[in-house]
């Protein structure tokens, strides 16, 4: 073996050596799984307010996606409500028929949050909308739990939050 090809094999064993223990110490990519928590979607709840309309309940909550990667939206197929005797789950096709009005924050400009049949939610990351629902049942006066879940997080990490009517 020349000169050159012994000098060519050392470097690529010490550069392939560095990628991979770089690798290790940043991601734990080599030995074990590689698992980066950033990319995973987590949505918020920032504000909820229930009130009686008609026969029905008018439930305004503002969504927004917090955390996740930005190359696809952020949804929530399925929506629980419940108290201490009582509790609905609404999947992606409820969500959308009784979603009357999405109302979008100023600062999204090009990202359009929206319900659709499929994904129930769909929140792009960085933006936030008032979703206004219209439940055909009325809810009785008391506290309830709202529990947004989004497919991929673990439970602890669900959008949740507290109304009264």
């Amino acid at each position: 073996m020349d000169k050159t090809a012994l000098i060519a094999l050392i470097f690529t064993v010490l550069v392939a050596g560095w990628i991979l223990a770089t690798g290790q110490w940043a991601y734990g990519n080599v030995v074990g799984p590689l698992v980066n928590y950033s990319k995973l979607p987590k949505l918020e709840i920032t504000y909820i307010q229930a009130s009686q309309h008609g026969n029905g309940t008018l439930l305004a909550m503002n969504v927004t996606d917090i955390d996740g990667p930005d190359a696809y939206p952020a949804t929530a197929p399925l929506l629980e409500i419940y108290n201490s005797t009582w509790h609905i789950y609404l999947n992606s096709s409820q969500i959308s028929n009784f979603t009357v009005k999405v109302v979008q924050a100023p600062w999204n400009e090009n990202k359009r949050d929206s319900v659709n049949w499929y994904s129930g939610f769909v929140i792009p990351l960085g933006s936030e909308a008032q979703f206004q629902l219209l439940l055909p049942l009325k809810l009785s006066p008391g506290n309830y739990t709202i529990v947004l879940y989004t497919p991929g997080i673990s439970l602890k990490s669900e959008a949740m939050a507290a109304f009264s009517i």
